[in-house]
């Protein structure tokens, strides 16, 4: 009987055979599939080369085409040979030579031959067209040269030693851009109606700023009075809020609530007066009066 070390030596050796049996039904499964990779990699190279060829057929169908096109429109037409057959009675011939200098003249001349240049000459077969480039994206690209590069880097390098030696170069700057703003601020026609405002009424402006602030109302119906007036008073202005901005005491929050408030308010008075004049017409489809009632309810909500 063996022993026990033998019996676990046979079941270790058991267990190697069996991976090594796994191992290799996985890797004659790899081949199998790398086979078939094979085979439809070439079934699609020899599709890709026959496509290939059929194009570069077409293509010189088409050049040997529009190169005969060409070479027939270039060609002039030859003139066509005029042949003329005479056939002349012997009596009459024989009677007199005057009659034969007569016949002589009534015959046309044949016409001139064409000159050498336009006598169709037989030349060889046009040349191959060259072979297509194989690269054609590489060409279109960019190129940069490097003696270009270099010497643009120096011209930079140069100008920033320059203005690291004059440091009154952006103070100079600083000044210059701001000259430039305010000689466009002076020759604008907007700015300059916006400052003549500012200095015409300044004195009404200041006056309106303390009436603001100072503004108190019990009754919303005085809000509404007080603001109609402020907008009048304001409507001489070219632009209000620009012209407002060179007086930091006017009270803007305070002017935009008051008349937030009257424009409310002047939103109910409508839909009171709506609703007041709202009627029930016996005729009209129940449906719809009470959509305009409706309507009249969703404004309310909004107000």
């Amino acid at each position: 009987m063996p022993s026990g070390n033998d019996g676990a030596t046979v079941t270790f050796l058991k267990r190697e055979l069996e991976a090594s049996f796994v191992k290799i039904d996985s890797l004659e499964s790899e081949n199998h599939e790398l086979k078939q990779e094979i085979s439809r990699l070439k079934t699609q190279i020899s599709t890709l080369k026959a496509h290939d060829l059929e194009r570069k057929s077409t293509l010189w169908k088409k050049l040997q085409s529009s190169m005969d096109s060409s070479k027939d429109f270039n060609d002039p037409p030859q003139k066509t040979k005029l042949q003329v057959d005479v056939v002349l009675d012997h009596a009459p011939f024989k009677k007199s030579s005057s009659n034969n200098t007569e016949a002589k003249a009534m015959l046309p001349k044949p016409p001139p031959s064409p000159p050498q240049w336009l006598q169709r000459r037989v030349t060889a077969p046009p040349p191959p067209p060259p072979p297509l480039p194989s690269s054609p994206v590489g060409s279109k690209a960019v190129r940069r040269v490097p003696a270009v590069m270099e010497f643009y880097r120096s011209l930079m390098k140069r100008d920033t030693q320059k203005e690291n030696k004059n440091g009154v170069v952006g103070v100079v700057s600083v000044t210059y851009s701001r000259d430039m703003i305010g000689e466009i601020e002076n020759r604008s026609t907007y700015l300059t109606s916006i400052k003549s405002d500012v200095e015409k009424y300044g004195q009404l402006l200041n006056f309106l700023i303390r009436e603001v602030q100072g503004a108190a109302f019990t009754e919303i119906s005085d809000v509404e009075a007080f603001v109609k007036w402020l907008d009048g008073e304001l409507s001489c202005l070219v632009d209000e809020r620009a012209v407002l901005k060179h007086f930091p005491q006017w009270p803007e929050r305070k002017a935009d609530a008051l008349r937030e408030a009257a424009f409310s308010f002047r939103d109910l008075k409508n839909l009171e007066s709506e609703v007041l004049a709202f009627k029930c017409v016996p005729k009209q489809p129940l449906v719809q009066s009470l959509r305009k009632m409706q309507a009249l309810q969703d404004r309310q909500g909004g107000v």
